[in-house]
């Protein structure tokens, strides 16, 4: 090598991520790229997931504060308090988990070659995600499809994405909102601002699952307490008052928002219900796709493809 010649930089893999994807934590945590409505001065997040989060964090901060004291004066169970921090702790964790964990992203090829990674994603996988080695992709997605997958590869069901340039598993797909391949891809859920894949599918219906019964608890004592008479009221100072009047109206309306927003999420729960017992994703039930493969919720999750605090060696256009 001649000395004078600069040596290529190496840095960290999600430095030069250049999907829609965002890194946070030095590259320890990812989340989704949702472009629609993003919110600047919040580094992005989509007005679909600061809703996610105002849906659990207001109803929740009112039923501690105020629904709470007023049930325990009722002598209600013991259990309440100790039941609804058990699943606000469990649907904030499993929320984070969904928004912040790797669905199960497939490098590109650019990323598989500057880690050379090739053999050891190979060794995982069970096939040369590359393709034939020796031969390159020239650019076209028709003549790429048929020369860079195998025909006994193409027969179990595995493609060619041209946009990431790598032979994808038989339910893998390319996610056009994070731009990236994700193993075992269900959906891209603007909610969570993530997808929804291989490796995070059963965080989201833990999610789902805790959420709902979080709601069950939480609206129907925030409904009782302020759909009371002003009598109620005489503990907040409040009673006899406009401004009491004004502020109980605007939270039972905001509850009835958040109970429609849970009475959706009910039906999305339900909905992935059927397809876990179907083992289909909801893309595959969509486009009415028929893959004889591993189950979706107690599938294995798969190893972890993309490791974004790898070093590579880049050159100075990458």
């Amino acid at each position: 090598m001649d000395p004078m010649r600069p040596r290529p930089a190496r840095s960290r893999l999600y430095q030069h991520w250049r999907g829609k994807s965002r890194f946070y934590c030095a590259g320890r945590c990812i989340t989704g790229g949702e472009g629609e409505c993003p919110i600047a001065c919040l580094g992005g997040l989509s007005c679909a997931s600061l809703a996610t989060w105002i849906c659990i964090l207001l109803p929740s901060a009112l039923f501690f504060t105020v629904a709470l004291p007023r049930l325990q004066r009722q002598n209600v169970s013991p259990l309440l308090l100790p039941s609804f921090l058990l699943l606000f702790s469990a649907t904030v964790a499993s929320l984070l988990a969904t928004c912040c964990s790797d669905p199960g992203i497939i490098p590109p090829r650019r990323f598989v070659l500057a880690t050379g990674s090739r053999t050891h994603l190979a060794e995982l996988l069970g096939y040369d995600l590359l393709g034939p080695r020796g031969q390159e992709p020239c650019g076209d997605p028709c003549l790429d499809a048929a020369s860079m997958v195998s025909e006994q590869l193409r027969a179990e069901g595995y493609r060619w994405c041209h946009t990431c340039q790598i032979v994808r598993p038989p339910r893998a797909s390319h996610c056009k909102d994070c731009d990236h391949c994700v193993l075992r891809y269900d959906h891209h859920c603007p909610f969570v601002n993530n997808c929804v894949g291989q490796r995070n599918y059963h965080f989201f219906i833990i999610f789902t699952t805790v959420a709902i019964f979080l709601a069950i608890i939480v609206l129907p004592a925030i409904l009782w307490t302020f759909s009371g008479s002003e009598s109620e009221d005489e503990d907040s100072g409040t009673a006899g008052t406009s401004q009491g009047s004004w502020y109980r109206w605007a939270v039972l309306l905001g509850c009835v928002a958040v109970v429609v927003a849970a009475l959706m999420l009910v039906m999305l729960w339900l909905y992935h219900l059927w397809l876990v017992f179907q083992g289909k994703t909801t893309k595959e039930h969509r486009r009415r796709l028929d893959l004889q493969s591993e189950p979706t919720l107690l599938g294995t999750r798969g190893p972890r493809l993309l490791r974004p605090l790898d070093f590579a060696a880049w050159s100075k256009d990458a």
